[in-house]
């Protein structure tokens, strides 16, 4: 599996916006592999992680660099929330106005939330995987498309913007990513089960081996990626 890159690059778009800043949150950090690569880090940096096994990770590996990790619930899906800009439930568990950046690499959010815990001025900066990622292996194998279609790069402007943010930045690109063998499918599809829930090879025996055929016969399979990255701030009045 080789993901072509991306055109505008998040880690770049969030050390431009570091200068200066001595309060930053991540939200939905991981094993905080990519809060990491940003040292050295604000004098306050925290991030969240809804996942225990994950944060867990992520304190040992941003101790040395003097992040630290809160276990919090995460944010329902953006896609769900379409409709309530301003939902703020599950909220944050720092008190408002608290950090002057907020950023974000493929986690859910709430904006009202993102809002309150930014300083007037604060900027938020988020890419996001969009609604139509990888749809066409699910159309190849005769599986339903996940249901976040709408989840693309107007929809995250207009529901920031609802909630209050002045939206600075907004780009969006599908790649391609290619496959070079069935096997490197079934994997992916496992691995990142909200793409197909309950995947099982051996329930698209046909299917795969119809693609395994395809791959032989012209060369790995490029399936579009979708992929946009949305910066926004909190008016100073």
């Amino acid at each position: 599996m080789l993901e072509e890159p991306l055109a505008f690059d998040y880690l770049a778009q969030v050390r431009g916006a570091l200068t200066g800043v001595m309060a930053l949150l991540d939200l939905g950090t991981g094993g905080g592999e990519v809060l990491s690569a940003l040292a050295p880090l604000p004098a306050t940096t925290v991030a969240t992680e809804a996942y225990a096994p994950n944060a867990f990770v992520a304190a040992r590996r941003l101790a040395p660099v003097d992040g630290h990790v809160v276990l919090a619930q995460g944010a329902p899906e953006n896609w769900s929330t379409l409709a309530t800009p301003v939902l703020n439930r599950p909220s944050l568990p720092f008190r408002d106005a608290a950090f002057e950046l907020v950023i974000d690499r493929h986690e859910s959010y709430l904006p009202a939330e993102v809002l309150r815990v930014l300083r007037p001025g604060g900027r938020f900066i988020t890419q996001q995987c969009g609604g139509s990622h990888m749809a066409a292996l699910n159309d190849l194998l005769g599986i339903p498309r996940p249901p976040y279609a709408d989840w693309r790069s107007e929809a995250a402007v207009a529901q920031l913007a609802a909630a209050g943010f002045e939206v600075i930045l907004a780009r969006e690109q599908f790649t391609a990513t290619r496959f070079a063998d069935v096997g490197a499918i079934a994997y992916y599809l496992r691995a990142v089960p909200w793409q197909a829930p309950g995947f099982r090879a051996a329930d698209h025996a046909s299917s795969l081996r119809a693609i395994h055929e395809r791959i032989q016969a012209e060369g790995p399979l490029a399936v579009p990626a979708h992929h946009f990255l949305v910066e926004a701030r909190r008016p100073r009045r």
